[in-house]
């Protein structure tokens, strides 16, 4: 230990709110699994108990919303009973006695009930009543390992967490000047207009793109082309290039790049024996760029527009000399 005691007694003390705080969670996780028992004769598999959420891994492989929601409200009406819940030292022999959701081939069997709610072995902390659970509310369901891990809160925990998304909801209802109610019509209303400015977005960048790949054709005479681009995004380079791509008659080499992204792409459509991958790994690194590709298409990223430029160059004189 690194701070061991120096006298032979001490005084300890124990930190009650986290053990409380465990008490809860670990009580809560009983009267799930016993719900989850009765109702759909589901087994407790696995139990984590961590610092910011709480899971249990139940032998169903699908749990939908009904059982779900099903489960949640039989647990908390357990709580709602505020019986008691005792503990029990017992023989192998007597634990037979008793309605366990497992058997344990154990001797000397430490049994936590809670009557009629649920029953089973266990050697941890656990508050002296339901009640002081306060309330479990399942957070999410997920698949895992051909079973249902399931997330929930309790108690403390729970009125955290509630009162975090509250917030969160709250200031959305005024960000969107709408009632608590009506937020998710209003998101949804939002996220379509969203959908269709980027669809209008897109289709104005092909436009752009298209009218782009005109003017290029007009003023360039030679297939061999290099041009670099200020004021637009690696994407719209790539559109660019795409379109020019799509005629098969035009056996270009394309060499753009954006000064804006520090990014480049090489592409030959020409019948010329241009291995635009081994270009890159070959000679991309002389001018602290990283990047590379096949064939007959390649891209790399620099660390600042003067690299770029060299290497655009370079690209442009390596292909003209072949």
């Amino acid at each position: 230990m690194k701070d061991k005691p120096k006298n032979k007694y001490v005084t300890c003390k124990i930190n009650f709110k986290k053990r409380f705080d465990y008490m809860q969670q670990h009580s809560g996780e009983h009267l799930l699994s016993g719900a989850i028992f009765t109702l759909f004769n589901g087994n407790n598999k696995g139990f984590h108990l961590g610092k910011n959420y709480v899971t249990i891994d139940i032998d169903i492989e699908h749990m939908d919303e009904n059982m779900i929601k099903r489960i949640e409200n039989v647990v908390n009406k357990y709580i709602y009973r505020d019986q008691p819940i005792r503990t029990y030292m017992v023989s192998k022999e007597q634990s037979k006695k008793f309605p366990l959701r497992k058997q344990i081939d154990v001797n000397n069997i430490r049994i936590v009930q809670a009557l009629n709610m649920d029953c089973c072995a266990c050697c941890g902390t656990h508050v002296s009543r339901t009640g002081e659970i306060g309330i479990l509310k399942i957070l999410k369901v997920e698949k895992y390992k051909k079973m249902t891990r399931i997330y929930f809160k309790c108690g403390n925990r729970a009125l955290m967490d509630f009162q975090q998304k509250h917030q969160i909801i709250t200031n959305l209802s005024k960000n969107f000047s709408v009632e608590i109610c009506d937020i998710e019509e209003r998101i949804n209303f939002e996220k379509d207009q969203i959908q269709k400015l980027l669809t209008e977005n897109k289709n104005m960048k092909k436009i752009l793109a298209k009218n782009e790949v005109k003017n290029i054709l007009e003023n360039n005479t030679s297939n061999i082309i290099l041009k670099g681009y200020d004021n637009k995004k690696f994407e719209e380079i790539k559109l660019i290039a795409s379109i020019l791509s799509e005629d098969k008659l035009k056996k270009n080499i394309l060499i753009f790049y954006s000064t804006l992204d520090k990014r480049i792409l090489f592409i030959n459509n020409s019948n010329q024996e241009i291995n635009c991958g081994k270009l890159f790994k070959d000679n991309i690194k002389d001018f602290n760029g990283k990047g590379g590709g096949n064939a007959q298409q390649a891209q790399g990223i620099f660390p600042n527009n003067n690299d770029i430029e060299k290497f655009s160059n370079f690209l442009y004189s390596s292909v003209i000399q072949k």
